[in-house]
């Protein structure tokens, strides 16, 4: 089988959707019985030009044997023989979040690019759930593939071993899906009313100062440490190093960070909304606690629920973070893809 990758994505910054389009590209180039090859701008496009290099000079690169794989939510309506992973459905679901241009390119294209492609994808049920209707197709024409995280995710040295005091970290940017502002709104009502034990700290990775959050008064001596954007090392440092991973996002398509903490034996504290209980699994499975991340007073809640916790709970809660991780592989993935393909 022979495939063309569609790597417009090359030279962009490394978010959950490029990590989903190296890792999938990366195995099915391994794989027996399948060559793959790619085409990508020569040096990174973004906006329209990006579009139209994808629209008008990528499909002349497909050969008339190859199939097309699109793993970016994008892809050419000229080239039917083409599976296109379409990774949530939030231009409809929250179209505030993006300008008026991106959200009616995506809202006009996607459509017609899922009732031209052979196989359309996804990576969640609940991204499935949101798309069909505004794809317009059935649900059953969509395929779950799930997501992963890479190897280098693990829990390293004994998490006994870490430093005094309590640690919490969250990744997430200012977008406001990401509901940052709840959960340091509740941080701050807690230190603020000696809920908190001594030198606890709330941990921020990525995006844009919380400073920036209206609303947010005297973040000085509240314990929120901002980290801003880090590399893959030290985002691994620091989900081994917290006492546990709090999320409070109000919508994902799939929602990566939750399953990064859970590789690293990092117990989650995680929101019940749109996806992320197909991350986190059940709650009686022990590996993470849920909360509403509509209230405030549910997030400071699971803080503290979390804190009641002795040792060895939070280090069973951890070991059942690890189990549950390990369900979800890239190799899994790169097999649902090949499947689909050789369908086409």
């Amino acid at each position: 089988m022979k495939i063309r990758l569609n790597a417009r994505f090359r030279g962009r910054s490394l978010t959950g959707v490029e990590r989903f389009a190296t890792e999938v590209g990366d195995r099915l180039a391994k794989r027996d019985g399948i060559t793959i090859a790619e085409t990508a701008p020569s040096h990174p496009l973004a906006g329209f030009k990006g579009h139209a290099w994808e629209q008008f000079v990528l499909p002349r690169s497909v050969g008339r044997e190859e199939i097309l794989f699109s793993p970016c939510n994008t892809g050419p309506l000229a080239v039917p023989r083409q599976l296109v992973v379409i990774h949530d459905a939030a231009v409809w679901d929250g179209p505030e979040g993006f300008s008026r241009s991106f959200r009616t390119v995506y809202q006009q294209l996607l459509p017609r690019l899922a009732k031209r492609a052979a196989v359309v994808a996804t990576v969640s049920q609940f991204s499935r759930s949101r798309l069909a209707p505004v794809l317009g197709i059935p649900e059953d024409r969509i395929l779950v593939l799930g997501n992963a995280v890479s190897e280098a995710f693990s829990p390293g040295e004994s998490r006994s071993s870490q430093g005094d005091g309590l640690t919490l970290l969250c990744v997430g940017s200012m977008d406001p899906r990401k509901n940052l502002g709840r959960l340091l709104r509740a941080w701050i009502s807690l230190q603020r009313n000696g809920r908190l034990p001594a030198g606890a700290k709330l941990q921020l990775i990525g995006g844009a100062n919380p400073r920036n959050f209206a609303g947010i008064e005297r973040i000085e001596g509240s314990g929120i440490e901002w980290l801003g954007r880090v590399d893959d090392a030290e985002l691994v440092r620091c989900y081994r190093e917290a006492d546990a991973f709090v999320y409070p996002s109000l919508y994902e398509g799939f929602g990566l960070p939750p399953l990064e903490a859970m590789a690293c034996g990092c117990p989650v504290l995680l929101s019940h909304a749109a996806s992320l209980p197909e991350v986190g699994g059940p709650e009686s499975e022990g590996a993470v606690r849920y909360f509403d991340p509509g209230s405030e007073t549910e997030v400071a809640s699971a803080i503290e629920g979390f804190l009641a916790l002795d040792a060895g709970a939070r280090e069973a809660m951890g070991q059942k973070a690890l189990d549950r991780a390990s369900r979800f592989s890239w190799e899994s993935i790169a097999e649902k893809v090949a499947g689909a393909m050789a369908s086409i």
